[in-house]
């Protein structure tokens, strides 16, 4: 019996211990670049590194919730200029979700895209 148990604790533990370095991957995972380039489009970015895609030519971006590793409070753009121009709380969007920025409602310009969570801020430029 406590040979059974014994095996047990140390299956949980080893358990325990890949989840946690496999948490510690993806967290890492989830940096994006600073800049985006007129190189990057929906056809050439490499998903499993990203989380934001650029469909420039109607000038629309995508955040896929599913990639990241955190849950999102929320979404901020701005201007260079420091102006928000978007705000939008996707805390009790689903997991699954991808949202889609539109920026042909703001104008030509240099912007700022800030996934907020509560422990983390990931930021991305992009020229429009």
């Amino acid at each position: 019996m406590l040979k059974k148990l014994s095996f047990l604790i140390a299956l949980f533990t080893i358990g325990s211990l890949s989840s946690l370095a496999a948490q510690t991957a993806s967290i890492q995972e989830t940096i994006l670049p600073e800049t985006a380039t007129g190189s990057s489009s929906l056809l050439n970015m490499d998903t499993e590194h990203w989380s934001l895609y650029a469909d420039e030519e109607n000038n629309l971006y995508y955040v896929d919730f599913a990639t990241l590793s955190v849950n999102l409070n929320d979404i901020v753009v701005t201007r260079d200029d420091g102006e928000v121009v978007l705000r939008e709380q996707v805390l009790d969007l689903p997991v699954d979700t991808i949202y889609e920025i539109d920026f042909n409602q703001y104008g030509e310009g240099n912007y700022t895209i800030e996934l907020r969570s509560f422990t983390d801020v990931i930021r991305r430029k992009v020229s429009i």
